[in-house]
C-alpha cells in the first residue's frame, strides 16, 4: 500500500517537474501548431477582398456626397454673344492699321493696311511683305527673319532682293528701299534699318548700297 501511495507521489512530481521545465521555454522554442495552409490563403483572400469593398463603397459615398459626380457648368467663352451651331469658336482678334509706302511710277505711295496685332517683330515682316506686295514684287523674296536693336531693325531678307534691286536700277531700288525705311520709321519708330541677305552681311559695292544704315534724312 506506501509503495503505491510512493509511486503516485512521484508520478505528480515528474508532471510537475515538466510542466515548469515547458513554461520556462522561452516563447518562440515553444511548438504551436499552424493552420493549415489552405485555411490561410482563404483568410488572406478574405482580408484583401474586404479592403477592395470598403475603399469601393467608401469612394462611392464621398462623390455622392460632395457631389463630384455632377457636370459642373462651363464658362461661356463669348459672355455677350451665342455660341454658333457648328461649334466653331469666334474670337475677336485686335487688330493694327499700318500707312505702307511703296514705289509707284517713280514716287512713294502710301496706303493704310489692316493685320493682326502681334509682336512687333512679326508685323514688321508683315509691313515688309505688303510692300513687296503692293509694289509689284509678290512672293519673289522672303523676310527670313526680323530683329530689332533700339531704334534699328535688321531686315534679314533672301538673296533674290538683290536681283530685284539690280534689275530696277539705281533710283528705282533706292525708292525701294526708302519706302520700306519709311513704313518702319512711321509705323513702328524705327528710323534705321539695315538689311542681310541670307543671314549674312550683303557685299560692299550693291547698287543701291546694301551695306549701308539706311535712314530719314531730316
Amino acid at each position: 500500500m506506501e509503495r503505491e501511495f510512493e509511486e503516485k507521489v512521484e508520478s505528480s512530481k515528474r508532471r510537475r517537474n515538466s510542466t515548469r521545465e515547458y513554461s520556462a521555454l522561452p516563447k518562440h522554442d515553444r511548438k504551436k501548431p499552424k493552420p493549415p495552409l489552405l485555411l490561410r490563403f482563404l483568410a488572406w483572400c478574405g482580408v484583401i477582398l474586404f479592403c477592395f469593398v470598403a475603399g469601393y463603397v467608401g469612394t462611392d459615398y464621398m462623390v455622392k456626397k460632395i457631389g463630384l459626380d455632377k457636370r459642373w457648368p462651363v464658362p461661356n467663352p463669348l459672355p455677350n454673344e451665342e455660341i454658333p451651331d457648328s461649334g466653331a469658336m469666334r474670337f475677336d482678334m485686335q487688330r493694327a492699321t499700318f500707312a505702307v509706302f511703296y514705289p509707284l511710277n517713280g514716287e512713294l505711295i502710301s496706303e493704310n493696311v489692316d493685320v493682326i496685332a502681334r509682336t512687333l517683330e512679326d508685323n514688321v515682316q508683315e509691313a515688309v511683305y505688303s510692300i513687296f506686295k503692293l509694289g509689284g514684287i509678290g512672293d519673289a523674296v522672303s523676310v527670313l527673319h526680323v530683329f530689332r536693336d533700339v531704334d534699328t531693325v535688321y531686315l534679314n531678307l533672301s538673296a533674290p532682293f538683290l536681283d530685284i534691286l539690280n534689275e530696277a536700277g539705281e533710283r528705282a531700288g533706292t525708292l525701294l528701299i526708302n519706302a520700306i525705311v519709311r513704313t518702319m520709321n512711321d509705323n513702328f519708330s524705327l528710323s534705321k534699318v539695315r538689311f542681310l541677305l541670307d543671314s549674312k552681311i550683303p557685299n560692299a559695292g550693291t547698287v543701291p548700297d546694301l551695306t549701308a544704315v539706311w535712314q530719314i534724312q531730316r
